[in-house]
């Protein structure tokens, strides 16, 4: 018998073998779940945690989310928020075309508790793109691994691109709170807080909450850590491979930035603007798509920027794990430098990637100026093979600088405690090589792992690579569930300490190294000029 499309059968509150009872009540309803591909694990897929941002809600902070009738399955993926579509393998972020949509603003659920009574720690994942792309549904994110060692996993969607991150003058004019912008982290904030309030029906414990991300995901960690309306929501995070403690964007730069896109679509008002379908505004997107990608300081979400805030000790006092890729690099030109910008090639040079060591002392004095000298000191090279070894330091040096500025504002202006990563295994290529550019731990390499989800990619995958992702996956739960990555079996992390900087290297193998402390102090006092000076 059916009553409206649903089954009688799930309406009945029954235990499932070795699961939680269903349905499962949510804020806006009932729901039921699936079971996932790891044994004991089941996943709730497609949950609403806001209302559509669709019609007049488009550019306005999450609303409430609509409640449904009768038992909602949640088994299947929402549509991504509106987003570029991309050729099949031609982005890291979205393979391929896939379903998007305005109405998005659904997350996901993996769980390997038995009763709701459990208090499982939860991780909450925030996925990257660059503040323009990135779904969810990305299987490379998929749960279930990773919940199998003890922890609740969350995922959600928010919005991107000028959907999530426009500001303008006449939205700052109906706001409450006289602010624009940031409706993408409104989003992950509306997310986290839907996990506080119906997390313990999953059999976790909604004081036990860690918010992790990677690149724009681990950006927007950063921003939500700093932000004083996520007081209270979690106690640790976990951010890999981006940091914002560089200069942002004001009010009024995001404004101006609102009304040149507003140009570019061809409007003069936001009621326009509102009218238009998501098909147009991505169109128009692509003609100015400047200043659209990430939070700005609006006041409300974002009082001050982040490097003030931590260095004002204002920050929520969450336990810190982060780190980034050996191979990713980072230019200084990501932080304004002039001279950088005025060589091209990302702070590279005009040639490309220094090769010799004439190329690598140009390169230094075109990017650093004045500070060359000291650069070529504490990043030395002898010969042509030296100076391509010194380059690579230097450029990811750049970008773990964040990381380390994190790690020390945190443990200097708070209480809780940092720890730091590298890592630097290389991944094996579709031909099972991992030597050369192309098979290195670059950008996003390191995600795979952490997810313990190497089956999801169809690599020549060794016991080596199981064994690192085995090892990651570890060390991350144990966060979650201690605010400690240490565990038996597991090679000691040392806690972070800015009197003595070691890091724990993710390699082969694993292990404490100490880091070139007086080379990021350097970096690091050039980026707070650039920083100044803009």
């Amino acid at each position: 018998m059916r009553i409206k499309g649903l089954s009688l059968a799930i309406l009945v509150c029954v235990p499932l073998i070795g699961g939680i009872k269903e349905p499962i009540r949510v804020d806006g309803g009932q729901i039921t779940g699936a079971p996932g591909w790891a044994r004991g694990v089941r996943e709730y897929l497609g949950i609403p945690f806001a209302a559509p941002p669709t019609g007049n809600l488009r550019w306005r902070p999450p609303q409430p989310l609509v409640a449904w009738q009768g038992v909602r399955a949640a088994d299947r993926f929402s549509p991504a928020c509106m987003q570029k579509q991309y050729a099949v393998d031609s982005s890291s972020w979205n393979r391929g075309l896939i379903n998007t949509s305005e109405d998005c603003l659904y997350l996901n659920v993996w769980t390997p508790a038995t009763s709701a009574d459990e208090k499982l720690p939860v991780l909450v994942w925030i996925y990257g793109g660059g503040g323009t792309n990135g779904s969810s549904a990305e299987p490379i994110y998929d749960g279930n691994a990773i919940a199998k060692k003890g922890v609740v996993v969350v995922s959600m969607n928010y919005r991107v691109n000028v959907f999530g991150w426009m500001a303008h003058p006449e939205l700052t004019k109906e706001s409450e709170h006289h602010a624009s912008g940031n409706y993408g982290s409104l989003d992950q904030l509306a997310a986290i807080r839907w996990v506080r309030a119906n997390v313990a029906a999953f059999g976790g414990d909604p004081a036990k909450v860690t918010i992790w991300g990677e690149s724009g995901g681990s950006r927007s960690v950063n921003f939500l850590a700093a932000s004083p309306l996520m007081q209270g929501l979690a106690r640790a995070a976990i951010a890999e491979s981006h940091t914002a403690f560089g200069r942002m964007s004001t009010l009024a730069e995001a404004e101006a930035n609102g009304t040149e896109f507003m140009k570019a679509a061809g409007k003069s008002t936001l009621a326009e603007l509102r009218s238009m379908s998501s098909a147009q505004i991505m169109e128009a997107f692509d003609k100015h798509p400047a200043g659209l990608n990430a939070a700005i300081v609006d006041g409300w979400f974002m009082p001050q920027d982040i490097y003030t805030i931590y260095s004002q000790g204002k920050q929520n006092d969450l336990v810190l794990l982060t780190g980034g890729t050996n191979d990713e690099g980072g230019t200084i030109t990501a932080i304004g430098a002039p001279a950088a910008a005025a060589a091209g090639g990302g702070g590279r040079g005009r040639g490309g990637t220094p090769d010799t060591l004439a190329k690598y002392t140009e390169w230094a004095r075109t990017s650093f100026g004045k500070h060359a000298d000291e650069l070529l000191k504490l990043y030395p090279a002898k010969d042509d093979a030296g100076a391509v070894a010194a380059y690579h330091d230097v450029n990811r040096d750049i970008n773990y600088a964040g990381h380390r500025t994190w790690a020390r504002l945190q443990t200097t202006t708070g209480k809780a405690a940092a720890y730091i990563y590298v890592f630097s295994h290389n991944p094996p290529g579709p031909d099972g090589n991992t030597q050369g550019p192309a098979h290195r731990a670059v950008h996003f390499s390191e995600v795979i792992y952490v997810f313990n989800n190497l089956r999801m990619k169809d690599n020549p995958w060794t016991d080596r690579d199981r064994e690192v992702a085995d090892t990651m996956a570890t060390y991350w739960t144990n966060f979650a569930k201690n605010l400690n990555p240490n565990g038996a079996g597991l090679t000691n992390w040392p806690v972070y300490n800015p009197k003595d900087e070691y890091w724990l290297n993710i390699g082969d193998p694993v292990r404490v190294e100490r880091f070139n402390s007086a080379g990021l102090d350097l970096i690091a006092a050039v980026q707070e000029e650039l920083r100044r000076a803009r």
